[in-house]
């Protein structure tokens, strides 16, 4: 079995990006979720606030990390094209978004 991290060995940019994903997606959600429970904090987005209301924004951040992660690691490893490298870009964005939103909202609550 391979060693994902260990001292001195680079970490591979598309393990990364997929940590990534979840790691932002998980924070938005953990965070938002705590910050709703704060006196004078709520949702903004009314996209989000909807589907917060109707129950279904879990499901929905499910599918979309889910897919996010499982179309680029598949066509990557089905056609073994150096040019679909770059499908990393979407999980790796996705993250990097989530992760900002993830801070946003831990501004607000500290």
């Amino acid at each position: 079995m391979e060693v994902i991290l260990s001292p001195g060995r680079p970490i591979n940019i598309e393990v990364f990006a997929y940590v990534l994903s979840v790691v932002g997606t998980l924070g938005d959600q953990i965070s938002t979720m705590i910050g709703l429970t704060k006196e004078g904090i709520y949702e903004s987005n009314p996209f989000v606030r909807q589907l917060i209301s109707n129950g279904l924004w879990l499901p929905l951040d499910l599918a979309v990390v889910i897919l996010g992660i499982g179309i680029p690691f598949l066509l990557i490893r089905s056609f073994r094209h150096p040019s679909l490298k770059g499908l990393i870009a979407y999980p790796l964005v996705f993250g990097l978004v989530r992760l900002g939103a993830c801070v946003w909202n831990l501004s607000l609550i500290i």
